[in-house]
C-alpha cells in the first residue's frame, strides 16, 4: 500500500473522529446545568434565556458570563447561580417555554432555583418571546404577572429583580435581529410592559434596554452580549444591588 493510500486510510477516521468530538464539545459547552450552591454565602438565582445562560461567551462562561462577574463584584457576600436556558420564552405557548421544557428533557428549572430558597431571584424573559410567531401582547403580559406573584410567593425569597431584556442590534439599519429576534418589539412592548409588572407588583426593575441601547459593542451576534457586555450588566447590577 503506498503512503498516500495509507494516510488517506487512517486519516479519514481520525478526522471523523474529532470532528464529532468538535460537535459533542459544542453541545456540551452549550447544554444548560441546575447549578448548585457551592458555598454558605446567600443565594441569588438568575432565570432567563440565552442571555442570561452566556451563549455570547459559551467557551468562557465560568469567568465571563454576568452571574459569575456579578458574584465577583459582590466579593463572597452572595453565590450567583446561573438557571438561563437558550431558545427560552416566557409564554408557555413559545416555541421553548421556560416553564415547561417536559419536550427538551428540561422541565423543572425554574422550580428547581426556586427551591434552593434564594435570597434574591432575578427574572429576565422576552428576547425570544419577541420573534413573531411567539409575540402576543396579552398574553405575555398576565403570564409575566403571573410568574412574578409566585416567585414573590417562594420560601426565602426577599428581593425579586424583574430586568428588560437589553438591546437588539439590527445588522442592516431594521428592526429585524439574528434569530427572527425583533428590536422594536422589545423596545417598544415588552421592556413597558415589564417595568409596568415591577410597579404594579412592587418589586424592583433594572432596564438593560436604556442601559446598552446603541452600543452594538456590547454584543457578539447583536443579541447574546460579549465578555464587555457582560461586564457592564454586572456592574449595573451590582449598582442597583448595592445602592
Amino acid at each position: 500500500m503506498s503512503l498516500i493510500k495509507t494516510i488517506i486510510k487512517v486519516g479519514i477516521p481520525v478526522a471523523l473522529t474529532a470532528a464529532a468530538y468538535a460537535v459533542a464539545k459544542a453541545r456540551e459547552l452549550a447544554a444548560p446545568s441546575k447549578e448548585k450552591p457551592h458555598s454558605d454565602a446567600p443565594i441569588i438565582v438568575a432565570l432567563g434565556d440565552s442571555i442570561t445562560f452566556g451563549s455570547g461567551v459559551v467557551k468562557t462562561r465560568t469567568s465571563d458570563s454576568w452571574e459569575v462577574k456579578l458574584e465577583k463584584l459582590l466579593g463572597g457576600s452572595y453565590q450567583v447561580l446561573n438557571y438561563g436556558i437558550s431558545g427560552a420564552t416566557l409564554q408557555n405557548e413559545g416555541d421553548c417555554p421556560y416553564w415547561n421544557m417536559a419536550e427538551k428533557a428540561l422541565q423543572g428549572y425554574p422550580e428547581a432555583a426556586l427551591a434552593l430558597n434564594p435570597e434574591i431571584a432575578i427574572l429576565m424573559l422576552g428576547t425570544n418571546d419577541s420573534k413573531p410567531y411567539n409575540w402576543n401582547r396579552e398574553r405575555y403580559e398576565t403570564q409575566l404577572d403571573q410568574r412574578v406573584k409566585e416567585i414573590k410567593a417562594a420560601p426565602g425569597v426577599k428581593r425579586l429583580i424583574l430586568m428588560c431584556p437589553p438591546f437588539a442590534c439590527p445588522a442592516d439599519g431594521s428592526d429585524v435581529v439574528a434569530f427572527d429576534i425583533l428590536n422594536e418589539t422589545i423596545r417598544d412592548e415588552i421592556v413597558p410592559i415589564v417595568k409596568n409588572c415591577a410597579a404594579e407588583n412592587q418589586v424592583e426593575c433594572i432596564d438593560l434596554y436604556a442601559l446598552t441601547d446603541g452600543h452594538s459593542e456590547y454584543f457578539m451576534d447583536g443579541v447574546h452580549p460579549n465578555s464587555f457586555g457582560n461586564r457592564v450588566i454586572a456592574a449595573e447590577i451590582h449598582r442597583h444591588l448595592t445602592a
